[in-house]
Order: structure tokens, then C-alpha cells, then sequence
């Protein structure tokens, strides 16, 4: 198979722990893209952040973020696809997040806003140091509008422990998961990598089977289900690793080049 677009996921993927791209990552994929492959990041990450890595890559092609709530073009800063909570939707899960003392994110034209700076707001943005963070007090009263995306930091056996009666005020019009054992995160039930992944490919014209995907933990479940060749890091849990076609090598060890070299080049 011949596969025209090919999705990576940042964290734990394309970068290593140390949040930089190795030589041999980034020298695969610029002879993917010089084969005619074409390239994307997909990330859970704001725009911003992950406009970042482009630049460090080479890359010019709109990217997925913000879990897959959005595929923007950031040439241009043209939003092609967008899939929000509305008020209604976030305010019961923010509400829970204060009845309980857990640290809450919201999401707003990439600006993440917080009740106040607590520990888990500073490395929150230690991760993110191209997003605006402010503190602007009780997050239930702020928020008047739709948000991207929301994130729940806190211990894992905590956010655990409350995921069950999150996932009620959620009802099926959300997405609720971890995408690292510190955040449990909320997002549209169609703002899903996966979702986002298949509206990029149809819009570039790349068929399903053409799409190769390559991600690290549950929040890349969608996309790697969905593309022609769906692949896990090894450092990803075993359940995801069960669902993909390809397990490839850490990231540490370059996976993603591994996985470049093996099925594309």
C-alpha cells in the first residue's frame, strides 16, 4: 500500500521526554514529504503549541489539534474544522471539578484560563510555553460561551475515582479520557483525532486505506482505528497497542523514523 497522508501525534510519539524531535525523526519525515507523502501533526495540544514543532519539522500542511476539536490551517490561522462543548455541556463538569478541589482548564480562543495558579497550573504550563494561561477566579461564573476542550489535573487515583460520575454529567454528547494518567480531558463527542484525521484526508482527497496514523495512548485511539495502517509507540499502554496494526519502537528509541522507513520509505 502507497500511503499519501500520514498523522503523527507529539507527545510521547514524535518527541521524546525531553519534548525535542531527534535528527533521524525529523530527516524521515522530510523524505516522506520529498516523496509526496504528505504530513501532519496530530496533537492534543493547543494551535499554538503545536505550531511550534511545524517549524521544527519543516512542515506546512493544517494540523489537528486540540485533541482533534480542530484542523487548522496555520499558514493562514483559517479554523477548517472545529467541534466545541457548548456552555451547557462544560459547566457541569467544571462545577464538579470545584465541588471537588481538582484543577480545571478550560479552553477559550487558545487561552487556557484557570481558577488560580496552583501547582498543577505551573507544570501544566511547563508543557505549554507558547499558550497564554490566566487566572481570572471561579471558573463557573467566567465562562459564558463554548469551549474547546476541557482538562482535569489532579493524581491519577483521583480523577479515576471521579471518572465514572463525570462521564454521567456527559452523557453520549462527550468524549471523556486520559491522555496522560494526570489529565482526564473533555471534548466534543466528534472532537476526536479520529474525526479530524478523516475530514483532513477527504479534503486533501486521500482515501481511508491511504492514511497511516501513529500515536502513544487513548486519545490516539480514534485515529489509529480509523487510518489504513494504525500504529502504537511501545511505550503506549497494551490496550491501545492491541488495537493498532504496528507496534513501533519507543519514543526514545525513534519510532516514528522506524515506522517512516518500514512502511513509507
Amino acid at each position: 500500500m502507497q500511503y499519501k497522508l500520514l498523522a503523527i501525534d507529539l507527545d510521547d510519539t514524535l518527541l521524546r521526554h525531553d519534548l525535542t524531535i531527534s535528527q533521524r525523526n525529523i530527516k524521515a519525515i522530510q523524505r516522506a514529504v520529498d516523496k509526496g507523502v504528505k504530513v501532519t501533526l496530530a496533537s492534543g495540544r493547543a494551535t499554538l503549541s503545536v505550531a511550534h514543532y511545524l517549524d521544527v519539522v519543516g512542515l506546512d500542511l493544517p494540523v489537528v489539534t486540540y485533541q482533534g476539536a480542530r484542523v487548522v490551517d496555520t499558514r493562514n490561522g483559517q479554523v477548517m474544522y472545529k467541534k466545541e462543548l457548548a456552555c451547557s455541556q462544560a459547566m457541569p463538569i467544571i462545577e464538579l471539578a470545584e465541588k471537588m478541589n481538582i484543577h480545571c482548564n478550560i479552553f477559550v480562543d487558545d487561552i487556557i484560563y484557570v481558577e488560580k495558579m496552583t501547582k498543577w497550573a505551573e507544570a501544566y504550563r511547563s508543557l505549554s510555553k507558547t499558550m497564554p494561561m490566566k487566572a481570572i477566579g471561579k471558573l463557573s461564573a467566567f465562562l459564558d460561551g463554548p469551549t474547546t476542550k476541557i482538562i482535569l489535573i489532579d493524581e491519577h487515583e483521583r480523577l479515576k475515582a471521579i471518572k465514572p460520575q463525570a462521564e454521567a454529567l456527559c452523557g453520549e454528547e462527550m468524549n471523556v479520557f486520559f491522555s496522560k494518567p494526570f489529565y482526564l480531558e473533555f471534548t466534543n463527542k466528534y472532537g476526536t483525532k479520529g474525526a479530524a484525521v478523516k475530514f483532513l484526508g477527504e479534503h486533501l482527497g486521500i482515501k481511508q486505506e491511504e492514511i497511516m496514523a501513529i500515536g502513544d495512548t487513548y486519545n490516539d485511539i480514534s485515529m489509529i482505528e480509523y487510518a489504513g495502517l494504525g500504529v502504537c509507540m511501545s511505550n503506549g499502554p497494551d490496550e491501545v497497542k492491541q488495537l493498532a496494526d504496528y507496534v513501533a519502537l519507543s519514543n526514545e528509541e525513534d519510532g516514528v523514523a522506524h515506522t517512516i522507513e518500514k512502511f513509507i520509505l
